[in-house]
């Protein structure tokens, strides 16, 4: 998609990509891919106002071309607008339940993390959970210890076998937080637990 230097540059700066370019005589032509989507936009080197040429040059120029395939394989799904990173954590763990209600809880080993999702696995049809998230043991972030922070489900009714709970919005949390799902089985069994998890790191 053709697009002008002030959408273009919105696009890169948003998403933390490198410009891709190529340098003609009379313009740049630059692109910029993100994933199967990409946009491009030729910058001319004449023009009557020079004010989009100045910006490229001054500001873009110098960090364009950079690889693609070196980014990837840096494991960063995304970076942040501070420049901090998000690197993919899924942490998994077991518990023994037994018929009613179980507390099953994951405290955050990671100083700072994005939980996206819950896995469930070996559920069976008349499962159902509350999810939420509590301060540490010493209460650091509300003054009270194992204080409820949030919570982000009410008797969700877990599907068999397999359950994924994803969210379009994460949600920060930090090292020593405690995921807690207060988890009624409708019979004796051990299940299993992933939790989605993005580390935030510099």
């Amino acid at each position: 998609m053709k697009v002008d230097w002030t959408t273009f540059k919105a696009f890169i700066t948003d998403r933390s990509l490198s410009a891709q370019y190529v340098e003609l005589p009379s313009h740049y032509w630059v692109k910029a891919f993100d994933g199967s989507f990409a946009l491009e936009c030729k910058i001319d080197k004449t023009p009557s106002d020079t004010t989009d040429l100045d910006d490229w040059n001054d500001n873009y120029k110098a960090s364009g071309n950079k690889s693609l395939i070196q980014s990837q394989m840096a494991f960063a799904s995304k970076v942040l607008p501070d420049g901090k990173k998000l690197y993919k954590r899924m942490v998994g763990m077991s518990q023994a339940l037994s018929t009613g209600s179980n507390n099953v809880i994951h405290t955050v080993t990671f100083g700072h993390v994005k939980m996206v999702g819950v896995e469930i696995i070996g559920s069976e049809l008349g499962d159902y959970c509350d999810f939420m998230v509590l301060d540490d043991t010493s209460g650091t972030y509300s003054t009270i210890p194992n204080y409820q922070l949030n919570q982000f489900g009410w008797s969700v009714q877990v599907s068999p076998d397999f359950h994924s709970e994803k969210s379009n919005y994460d949600a920060d949390l930090y090292v020593g937080m405690q995921i807690k799902l207060v988890y009624n089985s409708a019979s004796a069994k051990t299940v299993g637990f992933n939790f989605d998890l993005n580390e935030v790191k510099v």
